[in-house]
């Protein structure tokens, strides 16, 4: 069960909010363009799914963003695409713990967490990028990560032109459409 269906709506609404708000103050500090800016202004919440998929592996505890890139390489000719990159913040619900973290996002919208095992509580803000540039930027750095990325910064956060040029188009701000294929 997800914290939005086991809490009352106006309790869900105040833990989306608390993470905005967290969001909010860093931009702040950021001045210009930076990471929770562009996540404010192109991110959304990602509700948990139920289980995940046996086909999708666990990863090592503090690795999600190689446990994602991993476990989403193998799909990358997949047609329509079953699975898409995405970085931002999770949001504890219960110990109002966040963290910069990187999850899976399926067809109908929900996170995949393939790190954590107990996502019951969790809230997933972020984005979804394009494996091109996912699989460039990690090549060209040696890095796991996009946000997070110290080479990637200047250019990632140039301006709003060159980071929308980083995301998935179709999930601007929805998410494509098309039937769930699984190998």
């Amino acid at each position: 069960m997800s914290v939005v269906s086991r809490v009352k709506s106006s309790e869900a609404t105040a833990y989306n909010e608390a993470l905005l708000e967290m969001l909010r103050l860093m931009a702040a500090l950021e001045g210009e363009f930076g990471r929770a800016g562009a996540l404010l202004q192109y991110g959304r919440f990602y509700p948990p799914v139920k289980h995940r998929p046996e086909w999708l592996p666990m990863g090592q505890m503090g690795l999600c963003y190689c446990n994602c890139t991993r476990a989403r390489y193998p799909y990358l000719a997949d047609d329509p695409v079953p699975y898409l990159y995405a970085e931002g913040y999770a949001l504890f619900a219960d110990s109002g713990d966040f963290y910069e973290h990187a999850w899976l996002v399926e067809m109908k919208g929900r996170a995949i967490d393939l790190t954590w095992t107990d996502t019951k509580d969790v809230i997933y803000f972020g984005v979804t990028f394009n494996d091109a540039f996912v699989y460039k930027a990690m090549k060209d750095t040696g890095l796991f990560g996009i946000l997070c990325s110290p080479p990637l910064q200047s250019s990632l956060f140039a301006n709003k032109a060159a980071f929308e040029s980083t995301l998935w188009k179709q999930v601007l701000p929805g998410l494509p459409s098309g039937r769930f294929r699984p190998t």
